[in-house]
């Protein structure tokens, strides 16, 4: 490896740092802020619309963001086709979008029944259109930052999202001391920011794609295909990704929804580590040659696995450093805050490989499958031994699942690799 190779992958490092440092920072400062600035029953009330949210985002994307990156590969300057897969996967996702917010806006009223202070008819409606415009807003943020993420533009990709994150914590500032903050106006504030992100990214990537009026067919298909495997898998993670909150919601009462949602909170203080896995993993072993592919797999998973065992051990050694984060109403979640760093740990460590099999088409018929009935699996287990009226039995069967998740990525390692040694003896012959 030589010096200029060192600056690159240093200065991109470091760009990396300094942006997605300032975006979750931003972000992790609104959301511990929320904690202390709203009711608890107004707090439960966001964090279920913030779930259902995520929920439909999954469901409407089903991994369209991650396809486009593996199925371009080594194509990305060719404008024209990154733009027709941008274009391909937004227009597929228009038609999933007409078919899941009817059972998201069900969803939502499902939930809303649920006992809270003060929370009428009109907010409910209010609330519903907010998520869906969320939804539809960062569909454009996920395809046109790929331009950016693909040239290693990553001041273009990161200034979009700063002064987004700062428009929300000055928002939820302005809110309370206007005395109008609310489960409703913090989801409005939230909203803004999102439509703020994606018209930005839609008018910054102009010079770098080329996007069709039409959506391609071919391209369609071919994303079908590439998606279909991990279709199942991809409806229990849009279910799974909430399940603690909606069990609790269930189970619980609003001040442990509240609970679970808090420590939540803790869990993204480590989403720069989660975003390393999009931004720097999945891109640099999309575009990595056949040839260096297994040494540098070993030395990011070496590198990744040191990092996910100093992110449990300061969970284990200092966990008061972490509620000092949440505020005196949260003061006693000690091993709530400990469940979810260890989770996030893990999910990290786990999200690496699934970027990386992603990146390199590791895509097989029972990708989806397995997960389903792996996680499953281990759901109902929980469900028969744990205390899922309480915040921490919720938060224990997210260590058991996130343990599940990871045995899923090891086989498509080992399956990963046998695809690749076959590639690279049908190289051989060929040469």
């Amino acid at each position: 490896m030589n010096i200029s190779t060192v600056s690159r992958i240093g200065k991109r490092l470091s760009t990396f740092v300094g942006g997605q440092s300032a975006v979750q920072l931003l972000n992790a400062a609104t959301g511990l802020l929320l904690l202390r600035l709203m009711t608890k029953p107004d707090f439960a009330v966001y964090a279920i619309a913030l779930g259902i949210q995520g929920m439909i985002t999954i469901l409407t994307d089903i991994g369209f963001g991650g396809a486009i990156s593996g199925l371009v590969g080594t194509r990305y300057q060719d404008k024209a086709v990154l733009g027709s897969y941008i274009r391909t996967a937004s227009h597929l996702r228009q038609v999933l979008l007409l078919f899941i917010c009817g059972a998201g806006i069900l969803l939502a009223v499902a939930f809303r029944n649920v006992q809270f202070q003060a929370h009428g008819r009109r907010e409910l409606v209010f609330l519903a259109l907010a998520v869906l415009l969320t939804v539809q807003f960062q569909a454009w943020a996920s395809y046109y930052e790929i331009p950016f993420l693909l040239n290693n533009k990553l001041v273009s990709y990161y200034s979009p999202q700063i002064a987004a994150a700062a428009l929300r914590i000055v928002s939820s500032v302005a809110l309370y001391y206007m005395h109008w903050i609310s489960a409703t106006t913090v989801i409005a504030a939230n909203t803004l920011s999102i439509v703020v992100t994606g018209v930005s990214y839609r008018v910054m990537a102009r010079p770098w794609i080329d996007v069709p009026r039409k959506a391609s067919k071919e391209h369609g298909r071919e994303m079908i295909r590439f998606l279909v495997p991990l279709l199942p898998g991809t409806v229990y993670q849009a279910l799974q990704g909430q399940i603690s909150l909606f069990l609790i919601a269930v189970f619980g009462h609003a001040g442990q929804i509240a609970e679970v949602a808090a420590a939540g909170r803790i869990g993204q203080l480590f989403l720069l580590l989660n975003s390393s896995n999009g931004v720097l993993i999945g891109p640099y072993f999309a575009k990595s040659p056949r040839s260096l592919f297994r040494k540098r797999y070993i030395h990011a998973m070496c590198a990744i696995s040191v990092i996910a065992l100093m992110v449990a051990a300061s969970a284990k050694l200092c966990p008061g450093a972490y509620l000092l984060l949440l505020g005196a109403k949260y003061s006693n979640l000690t091993p709530q805050v400990q469940l979810v760093i260890y989770a996030s740990a893990i999910g990290y460590f786990a999200g690496a490989m699934w970027a990386i099999a992603v990146s390199r088409k590791w895509i097989f018929w029972w990708s989806g499958s397995l997960q389903v009935i792996v996680l499953t699996l281990v759901q109902l287990v929980c469900v028969m031994f744990l205390p899922l009226n309480t915040s921490e039995g919720v938060l224990k069967m997210n260590i058991y699942t996130a343990f599940g998740a990871l045995s899923v990525q090891i086989l498509h390692l080992i399956q990963g690799l046998s695809v690749h040694a076959k590639a690279e003896a049908a190289q051989a012959i060929v040469t």
